[in-house]
């Protein structure tokens, strides 16, 4: 297939092309970056302040691998332009512009983290440290189960970390075939996918779970039998659930909240679709032109406020927290919003340009597209690219498959 030169890997430095010594230091930064990466923040911010430490030693490499010449990376610091240009156009101040950028701060870590990735011998490292940690993650969800207190620490971060297990269950299944032991590699993608039905309260994780079993039926299963394959996953997956008490209790929270709206949206389903109503609504009110990065909050409350004004037991829900909300869960929302059309333009070519990539060889990387469509997918359901936890892994994995793909022998 003759793709346009755009969409073609780079011609980009050989790894190895640092000293010794300093790809030494950059293999093991990037490892540390790996294993903290699924479980703790602080780790995460410190190994990525010694990667930009070091990025800045090997300056000149970095640059001359132009990583910007990457079409995903090119329209992501487009983005962060826009982004940028937008808020001071809208705002008019130079501090207007930190919470925004710092927000999508990932959108200019991930070239470094691209051209790292390529400049460094031992790139896998940091794959299988990621490894590590997220099995050590999900071990201690199970460990939650029969230590109460480590169960409310870890439920801050359900929502990441059922988005982590799942992404890293699928790209497990989709490295088995190519593995020596492949029964290794499955039986670790049933560890992740049980401790997200039954260990953990991860709707969203859940959801993407689903979609990528899906996926991997598709892909595997002969094509006589791919759509009996594809239908059976959802199936198997809701009778797993019958066991799982979190999953069972999280179903009928949803299913109640759908069926009735009630007058004090107390669930977290409920609140979610009040979010979801509202956020539709200052979306057709400022798809053109966009409302602001740093509006969205009083953006809200006037559309709760305008929304509820002629009933009396509902008025008092313009001071509810939720109706203050900075987020909309929803990432497609938040650019539409906060950006207008042209942010959620960028945003659409950003998530879709690894889907029109090719390997030297001519292939799509499945490992790509797979986790395309489950960040996509949970992009529906949680403002993933603006939370922190959910960004920096989505695109420190995104910034290592491309510089793995780009790497690979055609």
């Amino acid at each position: 297939m003759n793709l346009p030169r755009s969409l073609r890997t780079p011609a980009l430095p050989a790894p190895g092309a640092l000293p010794k010594r300093l790809d030494l230091v950059l293999a093991i930064a990037l490892a540390g970056y790996g294993f903290f990466l699924p479980w703790s923040v602080a780790g995460t911010s410190v190994l990525l302040a010694v990667l930009l430490l070091l990025a800045l030693a090997c300056a000149p490499a970095v640059w001359r691998s132009r990583p910007w010449r990457e079409p995903t990376i090119a329209i992501g610091l487009l983005l962060f332009a826009w982004i940028a240009l937008h808020t001071l156009l809208r705002d008019g101040t130079l501090r207007s512009l930190r919470t925004p950028l710092v927000a999508y701060k990932e959108l200019l870590v991930a070239p470094v983290l691209y051209a790292l990735f390529r400049l460094c011998h031992r790139n896998k490292w940091f794959w299988r440290a990621l490894l590590a940690g997220t099995g050590g993650y999900a071990l201690a969800n199970w460990a939650g189960l029969y230590f109460p207190p480590l169960a409310e620490a870890l439920a801050a971060h359900r929502i990441a970390a059922s988005f982590e297990f799942a992404v890293v269950a699928y790209l497990v299944l989709d490295h088995a075939p190519h593995s020596a032991t492949p029964w290794r590699w499955r039986a670790g993608a049933a560890f992740l996918a049980a401790t997200l039905v039954f260990a953990m309260d991860g709707r969203t994780g859940q959801l993407v779970l689903v979609l990528m079993l899906m996926l991997v039926a598709w892909r595997q299963a002969s094509p006589r039998w791919r759509v009996v394959a594809v239908l059976g996953v959802p199936l198997l997956v809701a009778l797993a659930g019958l066991g799982s008490g979190a999953m069972q209790r999280r179903m009928a929270e949803t299913v109640e909240a759908v069926q009735q709206v009630p007058h004090e949206p107390y669930s977290s389903s409920a609140i979610r679709i009040q979010l979801m109503r509202h956020g539709l609504i200052l979306a057709r009110e400022h798809w053109l032109l966009g409302g602001g990065y740093n509006h969205y909050a009083e953006l809200h409350q006037d559309a709760v406020r305008r929304a509820n004004a002629d009933d009396p037991q509902r008025r008092h829900m313009v001071d509810a927290f939720w109706a203050r909300s900075v987020n909309p869960h929803d990432e497609y929302v938040m650019q539409l919003v906060g950006g207008g059309i042209v942010s959620l333009a960028l945003y659409l070519a950003w998530l879709g340009a690894p889907l029109l990539r090719r390997r030297p060889d001519g292939t799509p990387s499945s490992a790509l597209v797979g986790m395309v469509v489950a960040f996509a997918l949970g992009c529906l359901f949680n403002s993933l690219l603006m939370d922190f936890v959910e960004g920096h892994y989505y695109t420190a994995l995104l910034a290592w498959l491309l510089a793995r793909d780009s790497l690979s022998p055609a």
